[in-house]
């Protein structure tokens, strides 16, 4: 009987044991579960959707050549180049056209002697190449040889041959002696271009930066007595003005010193606009 019941407590203690060793298991699996699906959220993201460029950026790291996103700045455009000046093969005269015709024609332009760039040697052209030939003592042919188109090219090799110091802002009186011309200019642009002529070799017309510091329209000469009417004055006693002797006889004859204007209209259109202050700029193309 003794023996009977120790067997009976022997089992019991086997079953306890082996329901302690399926609760153990139980919980170690339950642990692992929890532990299994309660994982950061990061850890399960796929790779596809890793942090972006810009996100790397911020957290300090350098992206490498292909990985920057701005644009590429636009690429600079480039200046045609110019024209090349047309060779000079032959005497140009009445009746020619082509290339080297309306170049001939733009020069004499910018020389301040006004002609339509039409590439044909017409009628108009001829009178220009005359009036070109008067201003620079030169047989006035009409024609245009290798020296005359030589000239021409010299003179215009700025093209309209502003002197750097004219400036692009406000008014100022732009005078090339080479050209013989005055350019009045505003803001850069040529508002007026009429022939002028200057002083003598004894009493030459001062070249440099002036200013208009007097007007006198109805002036005369104490020194000369002679008339000087729309007259500007930029140095002394040397003025831009009205010259009815440079009207009558063109390039014959020469001035005091002072700018003569032979056309009347335009020179009382300079009086008019110009002001007091306004800068006179007097130099050479060549």
């Amino acid at each position: 009987m003794a023996r009977h019941r120790k067997e009976k407590v022997r089992r019991r203690s086997r079953s306890a044991v082996a329901l302690s060793a399926v609760a153990s298991a139980g919980l170690v699996a339950i642990v692992g579960a929890h532990l299994m699906f309660s994982r950061p959220a990061a850890l399960e993201v796929p790779l596809s959707a890793q942090p972006s460029v810009a996100v790397r950026l911020v957290t300090g790291s350098t992206p490498t050549p292909s990985e920057t996103t701005s644009p590429s700045p636009p690429p600079t455009p480039t200046r045609p180049a110019p024209k090349p000046t047309p060779p000079f093969t032959r005497t140009l005269r009445v009746g020619d056209s082509g290339p080297l015709v309306a170049d001939l024609q733009n020069r004499l332009n910018w020389a301040g002697t006004g002609v339509r760039v039409s590439g044909v040697f017409d009628n108009a052209t001829v009178r220009a190449v005359k009036h070109f030939q008067a201003k620079h003592n030169l047989a006035q042919s009409g024609r245009v040889d290798r020296s005359a188109y030589g000239l021409v090219v010299a003179l215009t090799k700025r093209k309209a041959g502003l002197d750097p110091r004219c400036g692009t802002t406000g008014a100022v009186l732009c005078v090339d002696k080479s050209q013989e011309v005055l350019r009045y200019l505003v803001d850069g642009v040529p508002k007026l271009i009429v022939d002028v002529r200057f002083g003598s070799a004894e009493l030459p017309t001062r070249e440099g930066v002036f200013h208009v510091y007097y007007k006198s329209r109805y002036h005369v000469s104490n020194l000369f007595h002679t008339p000087m009417p729309f007259a500007m004055f930029f140095s002394g006693g040397q003025a831009v003005h009205y010259s009815k002797y440079f009207a009558a006889v063109g390039y014959n004859g020469h001035s005091h010193g002072c700018v003569n204007v032979r056309d009347l209209a335009a020179v009382q259109q300079l009086f008019d606009e110009v002001a007091v202050g306004t800068e006179v700029v007097i130099y050479r193309t060549i």
